[in-house]
C-alpha cells in the first residue's frame, strides 16, 4: 500500500519540515532503519519559545495490518507534565486509490500539571496542525496558534516604494519631489499570525493569559492595536477562558479593525509609536516581505488544488489534483494521460516541440516533468534527441567522419575532431587539402561512381556514394532551408513554407527567408497555377457531394428522420443513433439533442454534456 511506505518507514520524516515548515523545521534519524526502535530527533523553527527538540521512538510497526505506535521520550509532551505520550497510527484500505488514516493519542498526566489540561486539549482538537504545544515554565503552560485570518474572496494588498536613494524603502509619503513607486498585487490568503500564549497556573480564575503576537506584514503599530484589543476582550470576560476567543477574533475580525476593507496598505515600523512589549515584528525590507506573501499564497494555491477534484480534459476522468501534473502555463491534466503523450511524442522524435497539449497553448512541457513522467531509458533519448535536433539546427556543426563527434566548422570549410583529433574538409569529408580547391559534389559522385564499376569502391566510400546519391535524388524535388539547409520538399500547398527543423519560414519558389505574406505581392506568387487548378478539382468534388447529401436529406425528410441545422436552418438526416450531424449545405457541426453546434465533439459530448449516441423518440 503506498500511503503505509510513507507513515510505515522513515519517509514522513521527510516530508513533515516540507507540509509544514512554519511548525517543524526538520527530522533527523537519531538510531534505527524504520522499524521497532528507531529514535527520531524532531526540531521545531528558530524563535519558538520553549524547548527546540523532542525525540520519539517507534514501539510497534505491523507491516501486516498498517499499524504504527510512536512513543515520545524526551522534551514536548513529557515538558508539559504528561507522563506518557503515545501517537498510534493505523491505515485502512477501501478502494483501490483511497484509504483512511485513523490516528489516536494516548496519554497520562501527572496530577499537578492537569488544571489546564482541558483548555490545551479543546484547542487542539478545534485548531488542529495550527496550534503547537511548546514547552513548560515553572508550572506555566506554553503553546502557539498559527491564525489563518479569513477572507471573503481576495483582497488586494499594495505599499509604496522609494528608491530614490538606490534602496527600497517603502511606507514613505508621496512627494513630487521623490521617486515613488506604488506596488500593488491580489492574494486569496494571507500569511497566519503567530499567537504565541504562556497559561498561568490561575488561569482563568485569577489571571490572564501571559501572550505576544508575531507577523511579519503588519507594523509594529498595528500589532499593538490588536494586542490591546485582547486586553479589553479579557476586561470583559475576567475569570472566563478567553483564549479561544481571541483566536476567533483575530481570524474574522483583524482586517476590519485595522481598517483594511479593500485593500491592505502594507506601512513603515515607526519605532517612535507607542509600540506594546508584546508586539514582536519580523523586520524585514519590502523586497522579502512581498515575495514571501506571493509565495505563500501560490502555496496555499497549490495545497488546495491538491486536495480538489479536477476533470481531466483528455480523458475526462475526475480524479483528485494529487493525480494530476500541472504546467507552468497553469494547464492541468491526468498523469496518465501525461505519460502516455509525453512517451508517444518522446517515440515518434517530436522532442523540440514537445508541447502542452492544450491546442491553443504555446507552452513547453519542462524537463523538471518530462523527468518524473518518463523512466530513465525514454529521458535519456529525450535529452539525446534534443541534443541532437539542437545541433542540426546549428550551421556550423559538422560531425566527424571517423567517430561521427560534433565539430565546429570555421570560415574555410574546415574542422578538426576534439575526439580523435582528426582534421578533415567539410565539403568532402576528407582529410583537409591546403592550398587546394575541394570538388564539388557533382564531380564528387562522378568519381565515385567511376570507381564503383572498377571494384575500387570499399566501407567509407561506399557509404558516401550512396549518401550523395540519395541527396542528387532530394536535390530534383526539394529546396534547402536558407537557415539550417535542411531539404524540404513540397507536395501540396502555398509557397510560404516552415522548417520544422530550425522554425525558418521561407519562399518555396526563389528560396529566400521571409517572415509574412508581403513577399508574394512581387514577382513570386502564392499558389502556383497547379496548385488552383488541384483546389478547383477539389471543389467542384464538393459540389457533388452537396447535391448528393440534399437528395439524401429530402429523402430522410419524408419519414421525420432530419434536424434542422442551427446555422443554416437546412434539414440534416440523424443515420442511426448518432447525435452528432453534419450541415450538408455549410459544412457544421451540430447536435441533434440540444441543436447546439459542435466545434469540438470531446468538449462537447462526455459526462457533463449531451450523450452522443440516442434513439430519437
Amino acid at each position: 500500500m503506498a500511503v503505509w511506505e510513507v507513515y510505515g518507514g522513515l519517509l514522513v520524516g521527510d516530508l513533515i519540515p516540507q507540509l509544514l515548515p512554519e511548525v517543524f523545521s526538520k527530522v533527523e534519524l537519531v538510531e534505527g532503519d524504520g522499524g521497532v526502535g528507531t529514535v527520531l530527533l524532531v526540531t521545531f523553527p528558530p524563535g519558538t519559545p520553549g524547548s527546540q527538540t523532542f525525540k520519539e521512538k517507534f514501539i510497534k510497526v505491523d507491516d501486516e495490518n498498517y499499524i504504527k505506535e510512536v512513543l515520545v521520550t524526551e522534551g514536548a509532551f513529557l515538558d508539559h507534565g504528561f507522563q506518557k505520550y503515545l501517537v498510534g497510527i493505523e491505515i485502512i484500505g477501501k478502494e483501490e486509490k483511497t484509504s483512511i488514516i485513523r490516528s489516536t493519542i494516548e496519554y497520562e498526566v501527572h496530577h499537578e500539571h492537569a488544571n489546564n489540561l482541558p483548555v490545551l486539549c479543546a484547542l487542539e482538537a478545534i485548531f488542529g496542525d495550527a496550534i503547537v504545544i511548546l514547552d513548560r515554565k515553572g508550572g506555566q503552560r506554553c503553546f502557539q496558534v498559527h491564525v489563518h485570518i479569513e477572507i471573503p474572496d481576495a483582497i488586494d494588498v499594495s505599499t509604496r516604494l522609494n528608491y530614490g536613494d538606490g534602496k527600497l524603502k517603502y511606507g514613505a509619503t508621496s512627494d513630487a519631489d521623490t521617486d515613488d513607486l506604488v506596488y500593488k498585487f491580489r492574494v486569496e490568503h494571507l500569511p497566519p499570525i503567530l499567537l504565541t500564549f504562556l497559561l498561568p497556573a490561575s488561569y482563568p480564575s485569577h489571571q490572564a493569559p501571559i501572550f505576544t503576537i508575531s507577523t511579519y506584514w503588519l507594523d509594529k503599530g498595528m500589532i499593538s492595536s490588536l494586542c490591546r484589543m485582547l486586553d479589553m476582550l479579557w476586561e470583559e470576560q475576567q475569570g472566563m477562558e478567553v483564549t479561544y476567543q481571541w483566536v476567533q477574533w483575530l481570524q474574522s475580525s483583524t482586517l476590519s479593525h485595522l481598517g483594511f476593507g479593500n485593500e491592505i496598505v502594507l506601512g513603515k515600523n515607526d519605532v517612535t509609536c507607542d509600540a506594546d512589549k508584546r508586539a514582536c515584528l519580523d523586520n524585514a525590507s519590502p523586497d522579502v516581505i512581498i515575495p514571501r506573501m506571493m509565495r505563500y499564497n501560490d502555496n496555499k494555491h497549490h495545497e488546495a488544488f491538491l486536495h480538489a477534484i479536477h476533470d481531466c480534459m483528455i480523458c475526462f476522468s475526475e480524479c483528485p489534483g494529487v493525480d494530476f501534473i500541472k504546467l507552468p502555463c497553469h494547464h492541468f491534466f491526468c498523469w496518465k494521460c501525461m505519460q502516455i503523450y509525453c512517451k508517444m511524442n518522446v517515440k515518434e522524435g517530436n522532442v523540440v516541440k514537445l508541447l502542452c497539449p492544450n491546442t491553443k497553448c504555446e507552452g513547453a512541457v519542462p524537463p523538471n516533468i518530462l523527468k518524473r513522467l518518463l523512466g530513465e531509458d525514454e529521458f535519456e533519448r529525450w535529452e539525446g534527441l534534443l541534443l541532437q535536433r539542437t545541433l542540426d539546427a546549428m550551421s556550423d556543426v559538422v560531425y566527424c567522419p571517423r567517430c561521427q563527434t560534433a565539430c565546429l566548422e570555421d570560415v574555410g570549410n574546415e574542422a578538426v575532431c576534439s575526439s580523435c583529433l582528426f582534421s578533415f574538409c567539410t565539403l568532402c569529408r576528407n582529410r583537409r587539402h591546403i592550398g587546394e580547391q575541394c570538388m564539388s559534389p557533382e564531380e564528387r559522385l562522378l568519381i565515385l561512381e567511376k570507381r564503383q564499376q572498377s571494384g575500387q569502391v570499399q566501407g567509407d566510400q561506399m557509404r558516401i556514394l550512396e549518401e550523395l546519391r540519395s541527396l542528387k535524388e532530394i536535390m530534383k524535388d526539394a529546396k534547402l532551408c536558407p537557415r539550417c539547409k535542411m531539404a524540404i520538399s513540397k507536395t501540396e500547398g502555398c509557397n510560404k513554407m516552415h522548417c520544422e527543423n530550425c522554425g525558418e519560414y521561407f519562399c518555396y519558389q526563389c528560396n529566400r527567408a521571409i517572415t509574412g505574406y508581403e513577399h508574394f505581392k512581387g514577382s513570386c506568387v502564392l499558389f502556383p497555377q497547379e496548385e488552383l487548378d488541384r483546389w478547383e478539382m477539389q471543389m467542384n468534388q464538393r459540389v457533388r457531394r452537396q447535391v448528393v447529401a440534399q437528395a439524401h436529406a429530402e429523402m430522410h425528410a419524408l419519414h421525420g428522420q432530419v434536424h434542422p441545422c442551427p446555422t443554416c436552418r437546412q434539414p440534416s438526416p440523424k443515420v442511426g443513433n448518432n447525435n452528432h450531424l453534419f450541415c450538408w449545405a455549410c459544412q457544421k457541426h451540430f447536435c441533434a439533442l440540444c441543436h447546439k453546434p459542435v466545434p469540438k465533439p470531446a468538449q462537447h459530448y462526455g459526462p457533463k454534456g449531451c450523450k452522443q449516441h440516442t434513439a430519437d423518440p
